[in-house]
């Protein structure tokens, strides 16, 4: 099953019945108004996070429907004046934490599977070069520091301000730009290395 699959899986799985238990929580029918539409419209960016924080690809499925559970749990805290996404990503960086803590995404025996490109069924050339993309950049945020990591994905991809992450965060704004710099760096040097690694193959 492909990422993008297993993403959907998870996704009918949950929002299919109003029971379906996510990690032994049930969506109270009370909640559930709320809930489902915050799950559907955000539940693919939170997928997306969870991989550029480090959770492996095999995980990613679990790891997001305990992202889950804490945002059915904390529905009454979250502000809807609030952008959805900088309180989700909160969220996911505490879960992404406690996944990196509990070394969960040890280093399989067999080969990885996240590195083999081509599978059963053959792409085509645009779709292979964008697969080898998304993991080549997926590889360099994994050799960036989580803290760092976390500045670099809020500002350079999801496109969040410095004073919307230093909020978020709970870091003064001087502190996000000295992260996002030394990532920004690590990033280029190992997408750098990288290449390299991979011409001289």
């Amino acid at each position: 099953m492909t990422g993008p699959e297993r993403y959907r899986h998870c996704q009918n799985a949950v929002v299919a019945d109003a029971s379906h238990p996510l990690r032994g929580v049930c969506i109270d029918g009370s909640r559930l108004a709320e809930f489902r539409p915050l799950f559907r419209e955000h539940f693919r960016f939170v997928c997306v996070t969870l991989r550029r924080l480090g959770v492996r690809e095999g995980d990613v499925e679990d790891v997001a429907q305990e992202v889950f559970v804490v945002v059915h749990r904390k529905l009454d805290s979250y502000d809807p004046a609030d952008p959805a996404r900088l309180w989700l990503f909160a969220i996911c960086l505490r879960t992404a934490s406690a996944y990196r803590r509990l070394a969960r995404h040890r280093r399989q025996v067999q080969q990885d599977p996240e590195r083999e490109v081509a599978d059963s069924d053959p792409l085509a050339d645009d779709l292979i070069a964008r697969e080898q993309s998304r993991r080549l950049v997926l590889t360099a945020l994994d050799s960036i520091e989580l803290e760092r990591r976390a500045v670099f994905v809020m500002h350079d991809l999801e496109e969040f301000s410095a004073n919307q992450i230093s909020e978020t965060l709970s870091v003064p704004v001087n502190t996000v730009y000295s992260r996002l710099r030394r990532a920004r760096e690590e990033f280029r040097k190992a997408i750098q290395r990288l290449r390299a690694a991979g011409d001289s193959r």
